[in-house]
Order: structure tokens, then C-alpha cells, then sequence
């Protein structure tokens, strides 16, 4: 989400419809998979789906497409070798998983926090900051995340890291659908 600061959500959207495809070059370059031609032809049009639900507003700076093309590559890996800790040799349960993800993950959010500013805003804000619902607020997102990441491992695990990235860009083009019907928004 760091690249939101320098493209579109529009751009954002469209770059990460890409991951499965990414997800498909990833395994078979360093796990050896394989995929038939019907599957490979399968996602082009989820994919193309996808981007032509977000298209529209593509504004970006080289910056922001640099940190873009890094996420949805990186959000590929993760997912191919979050199933692999599951389902290989190694056979890791999705919450032994997310413990031993959580402390890098901190520790990269701690770096980019101070890196990007965050924190000296923070700290020049604190009782603001401390007494307010910003706390609570924080407490559950860190909740939700976490259900959120063991059930993406489950779903990694009993399925594949392939149609898992699928569902995600299917759950994307529904959640455009349902809020365009439910706030009325015309399309077009």
C-alpha cells in the first residue's frame, strides 16, 4: 500500500490483477510446476476482467510503478512460498506460520514507519494520538489481520497459492460490484 502515495487506486488495482499470472511464472521457474495450456489461458481473463473493472484513472510516478511492480511480485512470492511452508516438505500448520512471519513482518513495518516519517509525526503527536480511539482502532485491525492471515493460509494450504490469488481478484471485481449497487453509482 506504500506505492498509494505516489499511483492511483485505479493503477494499484490493475498492476495487482497481475499476481496469479506472477504466482504461475514464480512456481515454475524455481518449483518446477507445471501448468496445462487450458489453466494458462484460464487466468487471462480473470485477469483482463480484473483490469478492466479498475480501469480508468492511471496516474503514477516511476516511483510508484517501481514500488507497485515490487509489491505484486513480492505479494506473488509470499503467496508461493507460504504454500510451500504448508503444504511441502515442511508441512507447517497456518498458525506456526503466521507466528514466525509476524516478528519479520514487524520488523519491516518498524523500518518503513521510520524511513517514511511515520513515526517522528507519531511521536510529535502522542497524547493526541494515545488518548484518542486511534488505539482501540489499531488493536482490532491487528485482530482482523491476523484472522485474515490464517484463513489466507488455510486457503493456501487446502488449495494452491494459484487459486488463492484467483479468489482475490475475483473478491476485488465483486466488492466494485456489490458497492456500485448498494451506493448507486453509475457506471460508464
Amino acid at each position: 500500500n506504500m506505492s498509494l502515495r505516489w499511483v492511483s487506486v485505479n493503477f494499484n488495482q490493475v498492476m495487482r490483477a497481475l499476481v496469479p499470472a506472477i504466482v504461475m511464472i514464480i512456481s515454475m521457474l524455481f518449483l518446477g510446476k507445471s501448468y496445462s495450456s487450458n489453466r494458462k489461458w484460464a487466468v487471462l481473463p480473470i485477469i483482463v476482467g480484473v483490469a478492466m473493472t479498475f480501469y480508468g484513472e492511471m496516474e503514477f510516478t516511476a516511483v510508484g510503478c517501481f514500488y507497485t511492480i515490487l509489491c505484486i511480485i513480492l505479494a506473488a512470492a509470499k503467496a508461493v512460498m507460504s504454500g510451500e511452508l504448508l503444504t511441502g516438505d515442511l508441512k507447517l500448520h497456518p498458525i506456526d506460520l503466521v507466528s514466525k512471519m509476524c516478528p519479520l513482518a514487524l520488523i519491516q513495518t518498524a523500518i518503513l514507519c521510520v524511513v517514511t516519517g511515520e513515526a517522528s509525526e507519531i511521536a510529535g503527536r502522542w497524547e493526541e494520538v494515545f488518548f484518542s480511539g486511534i488505539p482501540r482502532v489499531l488493536l482490532m485491525s491487528g485482530f482482523l489481520a491476523f484472522t485474515l492471515n490464517v484463513s489466507s493460509f488455510v486457503a493456501n494450504k487446502e488449495t494452491s497459492a494459484l487459486t488463492l490469488c484467483i479468489a482475490a481478484n475475483v473478491k476485488q471485481v465483486l466488492l466494485v460490484v456489490f458497492g456500485t449497487l448498494y451506493f448507486g453509482d453509475s457506471v460508464g
